[in-house]
């Protein structure tokens, strides 16, 4: 993938950029595995806003991915095509398997049309191929990671990210994941070689306010510029601070969210706060 950049023809022109789908190989997505999307807007059932920033945006369908991929152990593929997915920011790819049935999957850096690729105990380690973590050589690059045996995959999933197998112990394997964080996984998990492609997503600049909106995404409002009636810091004459802690607009406490005594607390070998490089 590279990134095509804009004239400045106009101000919104003006240092934008795009991708420039050079890795895409099909226009129009495979219609047996489409479902309809509808939209939310970040509303409950009640139609109260539980999720800010959420409206509006281009209509979507979404595309059905096989994140487990335990039910095709041994049945060999062949990648069809690479296509774009309005749903996430890595692209897909759409297999062809010998018993003659159609699935997408996420699509891992240097994956092509006309490829192979297979999972089960017994398949190769090279990009697009599944298997469980316990036949996966140590050091190795992977994407697409269960948090439990045949949970399907959690951890890993969008463009660009790979998760390196540290080691095996016993019942667990060992991975650093993208944030730096290094925790344990159960062995019996399944992971896919190789790291998510379309990683220059992170590297476009969207120019104008508009394109976010084409995406379905609104604009973040201070709560200080807001009335009183409308967040707990709006309101006061003049410009103001707020006058307490920051808070979100039901009035709890911003900031940090994790707790201690999670379930997966004796997992986490090391936080990624540990890692993080200060600017």
């Amino acid at each position: 993938m590279a990134i095509r950049k804009y004239k400045p023809t106009t101000p919104g022109r003006r240092g934008s950029s795009v991708a420039d789908f050079a890795e895409i190989t099909r226009s129009t997505p495979e219609k047996s595995l489409l479902v309809p999307l509808p939209k939310k807007g970040g509303r409950n059932v009640h139609g109260r806003i539980t999720t800010r920033h959420q409206g509006g945006g281009h209509k979507r369908q979404y595309r059905l991915i096989d994140f487990k991929r335990n039910d095709k152990d041994g049945v060999p593929a062949k990648v069809a095509h690479i296509e774009y997915d309005p749903n996430r920011t890595s692209r897909i790819a759409l297999l062809h398997y010998a018993d003659g049935e159609k699935r997408y999957i996420l699509a891992p850096k240097d994956l092509k049309q006309g490829d192979r690729v297979e999972s089960g105990v017994g398949a190769d380690i090279k990009p697009g191929n599944n298997l469980p973590l316990r036949n996966i050589p140590v050091g190795t690059t992977v994407h697409g990671v269960e948090l439990r045996p045949g949970g399907g995959a959690k951890l890993a999933r969008s463009a660009g990210v790979g998760i390196q197998l540290l080691g095996r112990e016993g019942a667990y394997a060992t991975l650093r994941m993208p944030s730096g964080e290094i925790r344990r996984v159960d062995v019996r998990c399944r992971a896919t070689v190789g790291e998510i492609g379309n990683a220059e997503q992170s590297n476009i600049n969207w120019g104008k306010a508009g394109r976010m909106r084409w995406k379905g995404k609104r604009p973040t409002v201070r709560g200080v510029a807001m009335n009183p009636v409308d967040h707990p810091h709006g309101g006061g004459e003049g410009k103001t601070s707020g006058g307490r802690h920051p808070v979100n607009p039901a009035g709890k406490p911003e900031g940090r969210t994790r707790r201690k005594g999670q379930e997966s607390d004796k997992l986490i070998v090391r936080r990624r706060y540990a890692t993080r490089k200060r600017g």
